[in-house]
């Protein structure tokens, strides 16, 4: 499965390069992904609750998520928490207010033959619900749900490689000199906003891009919830980044990944510069494009509140 993704990525590489006519500063990604920078949209059921429920045992309603994934990776099974805050359990005669999703909720999919599927609707269940207290008057709650899931985005860009990256030949097909790498990312709330390729020496060639968390939610180092979408703070703004060749054409060394290719980065204001160098040294002497992958992942967190009237029945 993952060789026949990275064909059909290599094909539409390679098609989007030949129609540059051969200009070595035109080279564009192709139109891999369908991109966005959403996840997964959460919203209350419609009436999951209703605006106003009655007390003292008066009244049953539901408690519904519904899940949206606008963006491009699934959600595995059991990836998804989601967590109630604003309301007490015995109160409400909750069973739990932690689920998790029971079905995988699938990304957006781009169609090679054309046209785009969009991603799944599911939802998860609070389960039955009643206000159990005989209250003298009506109150207000707010009732809040969060949801923390798994999540990934990849990137694609070509870069340009030889092995004497300083010498200009009539033959290049491209320009090891790039201020702004075209890059392209899948759908998903956590992107590669910059790139840039240049030259370290006769046989170096450095690789520059910044990631940024482009969603509204917060983001999370992969496996940081279990089994409650709350606390945790110690590994926010923890992102695994990996980066690999799928030609196997090249080694990839990043300073802020221990000088390797894969590793956890902290984000600073949402953010973080990766710089990374190539030794091309035992490449081919005529210029190729070599495509690398960013791979992101992640845990991200998002909510959504409502207000809740709770009602004297009497």
């Amino acid at each position: 499965m993952k060789r026949g993704i990275i064909a059909v990525i290599l094909a539409v590489f390679f098609l989007s390069s030949c129609q540059n006519n051969g200009d070595p500063n035109t080279t564009q990604p192709g139109d891999s992904f369908i991109g966005g920078v959403k996840g997964i949209d959460v919203a209350f059921a419609s009436d999951e609750p209703p605006q106003v429920v009655l007390d003292n045992n008066q009244q049953e309603f539901f408690l519904t998520l519904l899940l949206r994934n606008e963006g491009e990776f699934t959600v595995p099974t059991g990836q998804l928490i989601a967590s109630l805050s604003g309301v007490q359990k015995q109160a409400f005669g909750l069973q739990s207010l932690t689920v998790t999703n029971t079905l995988p909720i699938a990304g957006a999919q781009k169609q090679v033959t054309g046209g785009n599927l969009p991603g799944a609707t599911e939802q998860v269940e609070f389960g039955k619900a009643q206000y159990t207290i005989d209250i003298p008057a009506d109150f207000t709650t707010t009732l809040r749900a969060d949801i923390c899931y798994t999540y990934q985005t990849q990137a694609l860009a070509n870069i340009c490689l030889k092995k004497d990256v300083l010498r200009k030949d009539l033959d290049d097909v491209c320009d090891v000199k790039v201020p702004n790498l075209p890059i392209e990312n899948s759908g998903g709330p956590f992107q590669v906003v910059q790139a840039h390729e240049d030259t370290v020496g006769k046989n170096k060639i450095k690789f520059n891009f910044k990631v940024k968390n482009s969603g509204i939610g917060a983001i999370y180092e992969p496996g940081s919830f279990t089994n409650l979408c709350a606390g945790q703070e110690d590994k926010r703004d923890k992102v695994k980044i990996t980066l690999t060749s799928p030609e196997n054409a090249f080694q990839i060394q990043c300073s802020q990944l221990g000088n390797t290719h894969t590793g956890v980065v902290r984000l600073v204001n949402g953010e973080k510069d990766i710089s990374c160098t190539i030794d091309t040294t035992n490449l081919q002497d005529i210029t190729f494009q070599g495509l690398v992958i960013v791979t992101m992942d992640y845990m991200y967190r998002s909510g959504v509140i409502k207000q809740l009237v709770v009602q004297n029945a009497a």
